[in-house]
C-alpha cells in the first residue's frame, strides 16, 4: 500500500477513539518502505497496552482479535477486518519502556525507525535514533548494534534477502557480525531459515546474495549438504568445482530469466509466470544448487586414463535431496518438485539428443505436467554452467536451441494437447471384452502415445488400434 493507503486505513480504525489515543507509533518494515517510496504490506504498530487495544478495537469495528508471535521474543494481536482479511492492524508491546530502547533492539537501522500515530490516525514526525534515514539514502544494510545477530541469528539471512528485495549492500561491519554468528544459525528452528532463504530466491537477482552467504558461511549453517561438493573436482567437461558449478548454474538461470527472450522465445511470458504461481521460483534455483548433490559420493576416477565419472550420481543425489528436504520440513509439494528436478536433470539432457522421438516431450509432460518448465530450464542452466575444455559447444548450443523450441512447444501444442478429452476410456476397452486390470491402463497407454505421434486421429482408428492389442494378448489357460 502506498503512503496515503497507510494513513486511510490508520484512520479508518482509529478515528472512532478520537483523542482517547494511546502513545501509538507505525515501525519496522512499513516506516521504511514508505520513506523509500515503496509499497509496504503490514502495518506494524507499538503501543504499551497492545492487546487492550486490540480487543477495544476489535469491538469498535467488530473485527477479530487474533494473538500470535510476530517475532521469536515479541507476541502481537492483530486486528482483522471480518470483511476483508487483507484488512489488518498488528499491535506489539513497547520493549525496553520507550519507542527508542525498542527501536534500539531491532535488526537493522533501516527498520528501526518509527512515525508517531496522531489523534484520527495521522502520522507525525520521524524518530529516527540510529541514523537510519542516512542508510536508507545511503542504500545500506547496517546492523542496529554488536548484538543483533547474536539476539537472533536468523537475521543473517533476512539482510541478504531485504538486500536483494531493496538492490542495498550490507555494509562490512555487519558482514563481519554475520561471518562471527553464522554458525549460530544451524541451532534456530530450520522453518525461519526456510523462509528467509525462499524469500530470498523469490528475488530476481539473489544469486550474489547468496553468494556472500556462502562467504559467511552461513549457507553452509543452514545446508550443511553443500560442503562434499566444495573442492571436489570434476572432469574435463566442466571448469569448475561441483559446487562452482551449482552457483555458476544459479547464475545463468537468473541471467536466463533476467532476460528470457533470447533463450526462451516466444515462450517466455508463459514460463515467467509458471514460475511466478504456487512457489515454483525458489524451487528451481535451490534445485539448482543442489543439482549434483550426488557427485562427492559416486565421484570416480578410471585407473586407466584417470578421467573422472559420476555414474548415477542423480540417484544418489535425489536420495539425498530427499532427506535434506525433509531435514529443512519442506512442503511435500516443494518437496517432490525439489527431488524430481535433482533426480531427472540428465534425463533432460537426453532428450535434447539427435534422433529423439517427437512425441517423447509429449510422453514425459503427461507424466510430468507443469514441472517439465522448471526441469528444462534447468538443463539449460546447468548446460550453460559447463564450460570446461572438452565441453561440446556446439552440443552446447543445440541443448539450448532444443530448450527454447520445446518450451515453445510445452506452451504451443503440450498444454492443449493434454486438455483434450481421450478418444476412448476404460469404458470401451471393457465393451470390447477386455477383463478389468492393469493391461486396460496399459492399453489406454499406448493409444494416447499413438496419437501423440500423430499415428491416430480419430475415436474409430483409437478403436481399432485397441482390438489388435486385446487380440494379440496371450491367452489364459486353466
Amino acid at each position: 500500500m502506498s503512503t496515503t493507503d497507510a494513513t486511510n486505513r490508520l484512520r479508518r480504525w482509529l478515528a472512532p477513539l478520537g483523542s482517547d489515543l494511546p502513545p501509538l507509533f507505525l515501525v519496522g518494515g512499513a516506516v521504511r518502505d514508505l520513506l523509500f517510496g515503496r509499497p509496504c504490506k503490514d502495518l506494524d504498530l507499538i503501543c504499551t497496552r497492545p492487546e487492550a487495544l486490540a480487543r477495544r478495537l476489535g469491538r469498535i469495528h467488530q473485527a477479530a482479535v487474533v494473538p500470535f508471535l510476530k517475532k521469536v521474543d515479541a507476541s502481537c494481536h492483530r486486528v482483522v477486518s471480518r470483511a476483508d482479511p487483507d484488512d489488518f492492524l498488528d499491535l506489539s508491546p513497547i520493549a525496553g519502556g520507550s519507542v527508542e530502547a525498542d527501536l534500539s533492539r531491532r535488526d537493522f537501522t533501516i527498520n528501526a525507525m518509527a512515525l508517531p500515530v496522531l489523534s484520527g490516525g495521522g502520522l507525525g514526525p520521524v524518530v529516527d535514533p540510529l541514523g537510519g534515514r542516512r542508510d536508507l539514502a545511503s542504500r545500506i544494510i547496517r546492523a542496529c548494534g554488536p548484538n543483533a545477530f547474536r539476539n537472533d541469528p536468523v537475521r543473517i539471512l533476512r539482510a541478504a534477502r531485504i538486500a536483494a528485495q531493496l538492490g542495498f549492500a550490507v555494509e562490512p561491519a555487519t558482514l563481519d557480525l554475520a561471518r562471527r554468528g553464522a554458525a549460530a544459525l544451524a541451532t534456530v528452528a530450520v522453518e525461519r531459515c526456510v523462509k528467509e532463504l525462499f524469500d530470498l530466491l523469490a528475488q530476481p537477482a539473489s544469486a550474489p546474495y547468496i553468494r556472500s552467504l556462502d562467504e559467511l558461511g552461513a549457507l553452509e549453517a543452514v545446508l550443511p549438504e553443500i560442503r562434499p561438493l566444495k573442492g571436489c573436482g570434476q572432469n574435463a567437461f566442466h571448469h569448475l568445482d561441483v559446487w562452482g558449478h551449482c552457483l555458476a548454474a544459479l547464475d545463468h538461470l537468473e541471467a536466463m530469466l533476467a532476460d528470457p527472450a533470447p533463450h526462451l522465445g516466444a515462450a517466455a511470458g508463459a514460463v515467467l509466470d509458471l514460475l511466478a504461481a504456487q512457489g515454483r521460483l525458489p524451487v528451481l534455483k535451490l534445485a539448482c544448487l543442489l543439482h549434483d548433490l550426488g557427485k562427492p559420493a559416486s565421484r570416480q576416477e578410471a585407473v586407466e586414463d584417470k578421467r573422472v565419472h559420476f555414474y548415477g550420481h542423480e540417484k544418489l543425489g535425489a536420495a539425498l535431496a530427499e532427506a535434506l528436504a525433509r531435514r529443512l520440513k519442506l512442503s511435500a509439494r516443494d518437496r517432490e518438485r525439489l527431488v524430481l528436478l535433482v533426480a531427472r536433470h540428465m534425463q533432460a539432457a537426453d532428450w535434447s539428443k539427435p534422433g529423439v522421438r517427437p512425441g517423447t516431450l509429449m510422453k514425459w509432460s503427461r507424466r510430468l505436467g507443469d514441472d517439465m518448465v522448471p526441469l528444462i530450464l534447468l538443463c539449460m542452466a546447468d548446460t550453460l554452467a559447463k564450460r570446461g575444455p572438452a565441453a561440446d559447444l556446439d552440443e552446447g548450443l543445440r541443448r539450448l536451441k532444443w530448450g527454447r523450441e520445446s518450451l515453445e512447444a510445452y506452451f504451443d501444442t503440450v498444454v492443449p494437447a493434454l486438455s483434450v478429452q481421450p478418444l476412448i476410456t476404460g469404458d470401451d476397452l471393457l465393451a470390447l471384452g477386455l477383463a478389468p486390470g492393469p493391461v486396460v491402463g496399459e492399453i489406454l497407454a499406448r493409444v494416447t502415445a499413438a496419437r501423440d505421434a500423430g499415428r491416430i486421429a480419430t475415436r474409430q482408428e483409437a478403436l481399432e488400434m485397441a482390438r489388435r492389442s486385446i487380440n494379440a494378448l496371450p491367452e489364459k489357460t486353466d
